[in-house]
């Protein structure tokens, strides 16, 4: 760097300069020299943030072929996401051709010790003659979960990690990974054990239109490790059964959960029962943060909304440290069509109050059916909101589509009803509001035909309440996306100036209002230190001759 202005500038202050660049620029100062290249390329490698709607299988391999001759790169890597962010858009279509990805003939060519490399790594490895096989036959079909899983496997010093839920349906290889790596019998070194990883996400992001009849998974030990990683803060996790997780009077050997540092724990769109994940419950006691997501067929529901008690006991049990909740109940595309919810005067007794259990209760999401009942008399949300709650998000779960509106009309009543009553005193530390807002455009409002007077009802409603919302100063958001499953704090992903919070859908951070609330998923983002474990304003993006492209 010569005598320039830079070499008098202290180490600390350089490194600190280098985390707040983005990745173009980044890019463009390590062409400067060598010491600069030296200096900024811990950054360049700091995040990888790949789009899995179309996996970018050239790109996995390019990195791998500069790990593989470059290990030391490998703990520089500290967030890696491998979603498909807007997975709500469409479905994806001809994902993985058969006999492998479009063009793997010549990428097989170009790529070739890549190859070898990557087939050593799983051989040394040393996993199970069964598995191995599957391995070896994905990685010569060009399988990009199969490379993309190598590829994790060799990061030491990972802090995040984000995957798409096609890792779960397509061979389940991360979780196998990782529980060979931990269970299994995996040299030292071989690979990863994650023991810094503090963020994990795997599969949350699975759609409902996924759920088919006899969903069956290759590998279903898959979900145990993901429980058993001490660094662990948050994890975010389609959980499709708690087979090998939970401690039940005939398994053998009993195997309890290490999880001492689990902080947040959401539980996506899950078909396992009730009773087993209040078994599941009883083994995380230091929870702030709680989401559970099921997604039954038709009866599996009825039953559940009858009798609830034994998740709500496992839940109030850890009412003491819970900061917020949130609960789901979602209705199968294929019941949507059946599904009749006409339970007795009494329905949802159960639920009456019981959000009154948790002292520390700052945000809460809940379907308006398990917030007031239903029936004719329904409750009060004054009487079953506790005083500590500061944001509540009114979710629209076990509703039809057809309903839609007439579920937001019954929403904004309420609210409206509990806003007056806040007027004299009440709640005075809840001051924002949320619901699963519908939007109707001019083409669909001419299709309302014969509700056209309800419709303009619900209209002057929802102004009435906006307007005794600013009035009052309180902070109401109608949301639009049916991919809205809860209102609680969450890992935020920052990637080309788009924060992401999934399963939830992305907000553009320069269209994040001034006057967001700092609770829970409206909490502003700015790009901040590339060390931060949640935020990653830093996204690795080499592209000289000695690096590949990882944006």
């Amino acid at each position: 760097m010569g005598s320039t202005p830079l070499t008098r500038l202290p180490c600390d202050c350089w490194v600190q300069i280098l985390g707040y660049l983005p990745k173009q620029d980044l890019n463009n100062l390590s062409r400067v020299s060598h010491d600069i290249r030296d200096s900024t390329e811990l950054f360049l490698y700091r995040s990888i943030h790949w789009d899995w709607r179309n996996p970018p299988t050239p790109k996995i391999m390019a990195l791998l072929r500069t790990i593989s001759e470059r290990p030391e790169l490998a703990d520089y890597i500290w967030h890696v996401s491998f979603v498909w962010w807007d997975v709500g858009s469409e479905r994806k279509e001809n994902f993985l051709p058969k006999g492998g990805v479009a063009g793997w003939a010549k990428l097989m060519l170009q790529f070739r010790p890549t190859l070898r490399w990557s087939r050593k790594v799983v051989r040394d490895a040393k996993y199970p003659s069964k598995f191995v096989t599957r391995w070896l036959t994905g990685l010569f079909d060009g399988d990009p979960h199969a490379y993309a899983t190598v590829l994790i496997s060799q990061l030491h010093n990972l802090r995040s990690l984000r995957l798409d839920f096609f890792f779960v349906l397509e061979g389940g290889f991360p979780g196998e990974m990782l529980h060979h790596s931990l269970f299994g019998g995996a040299p030292p070194g071989a690979l990863s054990r994650f023991l810094k990883l503090e963020m994990a996400d795997y599969g949350s992001n699975l759609p409902l239109s996924e759920f088919r009849d006899g969903i069956r998974l290759t590998n279903t030990c898959q979900f145990i490790p993901w429980f058993h990683l001490p660094s662990l803060n948050t994890l975010e996790i389609w959980l499709h059964n708690v087979v090998g997780l939970c401690v039940f009077p005939l398994q053998t050997p009993p195997k309890s959960l290490n999880l001492p540092n689990l902080r947040s724990l959401v539980i996506a769109k899950t078909r396992a029962t009730p009773e087993d994940i209040a078994t599941l419950l009883f083994q995380l006691p230091y929870l702030e943060s709680l989401h559970v997501g099921l997604a039954y067929k038709c009866r599996a529901t009825g039953e559940f909304l009858w009798e609830p008690e034994c998740l709500l006991h496992a839940i109030q049990i850890r009412g003491q440290s819970i900061k917020h909740l949130s609960l789901n109940v979602e209705i199968l595309p294929c019941c949507r069509e059946s599904f009749l919810l006409s339970p007795a005067h009494e329905g949802g007794k159960p639920f009456r109050g019981f959000l009154n259990e948790f002292p520390k209760l700052k945000s809460a999401s809940l379907p308006l059916h398990l917030l007031v009942g239903w029936g004719r008399r329904p409750f009060k949300l004054r009487d079953v909101l506790p005083p500590t709650l500061e944001a509540l998000h009114i979710s629209s779960d076990l509703w039809l589509e057809s309903d839609w509106m007439v579920f937001e009309y019954e929403a904004l009543k309420a609210l409206e009803s509990f806003m007056r009553h806040k007027e004299r005193g009440s709640h005075p530390s809840l001051q924002t509001f949320s619901y699963h807002g519908l939007h109707v455009s001019d083409a669909e409002r001419g299709s309302l035909g014969s509700i056209d007077g309800f419709y303009f009802r619900y209209l002057i409603k929802r102004e009435a309440l906006n307007l005794f919302c600013c009035r009052l100063g309180y902070n109401l958001f109608p949301r639009y996306s049916d991919c809205a499953n809860g209102f609680m704090a969450k890992s935020v992903t920052l990637v080309n100036n788009v924060a992401y919070w999934l399963p939830w859908p992305f907000v553009r951070v320069d269209e994040l209002p001034a006057s967001m609330p700092r609770y829970s998923i409206f909490k502003p983002v700015r790009p901040s230190n590339a060390a931060s474990a949640n935020l990653n304003p830093t996204d690795a993006n080499p592209t000289d001759a000695n690096r590949t492209d990882v944006n």
